[in-house]
C-alpha cells in the first residue's frame, strides 16, 4: 500500500478523498481486511436498506448526532459500492456524482433551463412534471416484460404497490376516481368474508392481499403515503398500550380482572387521556 494514500485515511482535511482513500485501504488486497476484501455489490446491497431506515428513525427522533451518523453510515455503503464498481463495472464515485448531477439538471427544467423556467410553477405541476420527465428517461413500454422493471422488487410491500400502481396508470389503468375505489375495496373485503367463510388458507391471503392492494389505491388517489400513514396508526396505537398498561398498574388489577369488557373501558379511558 502506497504510503501517500495511506496518510489520506488520517487527513481530516481533505473531505470525500478521506472517503475514498479508506475505502481503498479496506479493499487492499494485500493489507486490507478480509471482510471487506471478499465483498461485492451484491453481498453488501442491504446494507444501504438498513442504513436509510436506521437514518430515517433517526430524523424521526430528531436526533441532531444519530443524523449525522447514519447519513455518514449511508455515505460509506455507497463509496463502498463504488470502490468495487471500480474494477467491476469500471465507474467511480465521481462519475457517480455527475451522473446525479446532470440527472437533477434534467429533472428541473423550471430551475436550469432559461428557455423553460417558470418562477410561477406550483409544486404539484413539479411533481407531475418530475414523474412525465422519469418516465421519458426509463421508457420500457416496448417490451411487455420490463414494463415494471424499474421498480424495485426489495421495497417495502405497501410502497411497492403504490409504485407498481403509479407506473400502471402511466398507461390508463387507473380509477377515474376515489369513490371508485372505495366501491371496489368494498367487493374485495365481500370476498375476503367469503374466503374466510369457506376456511380455506390460500384464498384467505389472497383476498386479504386484494383488500390491502386497494386501499393502497385509494391512498395514492388520495395523495396519502401508505407507510407513513401506517406508520401514524402504529404509533397511535403503540401510545394506547401503553397508556392502558399504566391504568392497569394504577388499579392493580390481576389477570382475572381484565374481562373484555374491561379492557374495553380501559382503552376508551386511554384513548381519551391520550387526546386530552
Amino acid at each position: 500500500m502506497d504510503k501517500s494514500k495511506n496518510d489520506k485515511v488520517y487527513n481530516r482535511n481533505i473531505g470525500i478523498q478521506r472517503l475514498e482513500s479508506l475505502v481503498e485501504r479496506l479493499r487492499d488486497p494485500i493489507s486490507g481486511c478480509p471482510w471487506d476484501i471478499e465483498q461485492d455489490n451484491k453481498s453488501i446491497a442491504h446494507y444501504c436498506i438498513e442504513e436509510a431506515h436506521e437514518l430515517q428513525h433517526a430524523v424521526s427522533l430528531n436526533k441532531k448526532d444519530a443524523i449525522k451518523s447514519e447519513l455518514g453510515d449511508l455515505l460509506f455503503q455507497i463509496a463502498f459500492h463504488c470502490e468495487i464498481a471500480k474494477k467491476d463495472y469500471g465507474f467511480t464515485l465521481d462519475d457517480v456524482v455527475q451522473d446525479v448531477c446532470d440527472k437533477m439538471i434534467f429533472r428541473h427544467p423550471h430551475v436550469f433551463n432559461k428557455e423553460k423556467r417558470d418562477e410561477g410553477i406550483s409544486k404539484k405541476e413539479v411533481k407531475d412534471n418530475w414523474e412525465k420527465i422519469k418516465s421519458l428517461e426509463k421508457n420500457n413500454t416496448q417490451d411487455p416484460e420490463r414494463f415494471f422493471e424499474d421498480v424495485p422488487q426489495s421495497l417495502p410491500a405497501l410502497t411497492h404497490a403504490a409504485k407498481v400502481q403509479k407506473k400502471a396508470s402511466q398507461l390508463n389503468f387507473d380509477w377515474t376516481n376515489s369513490a371508485e375505489i372505495l366501491s371496489k375495496i368494498n367487493e374485495e373485503v365481500k370476498e375476503l368474508w367469503h374466503a374466510c367463510e369457506t376456511n380455506k388458507k390460500v384464498s384467505i391471503e389472497e383476498e386479504f392481499g386484494d383488500v390491502l392492494f386497494s386501499i393502497v389505491n385509494l391512498g395514492r388517489k388520495l395523495d396519502v403515503d401508505p407507510e407513513k400513514s401506517l406508520g401514524f396508526s402504529i404509533k397511535k396505537f403503540k401510545k394506547r398500550i401503553s397508556e392502558s398498561i399504566k391504568l392497569i398498574k394504577a388499579e392493580k388489577l390481576s389477570d382475572k380482572h381484565l374481562t373484555d369488557k374491561k379492557l374495553h373501558a380501559i382503552w376508551e379511558q386511554a384513548k381519551e387521556l391520550l387526546k386530552k
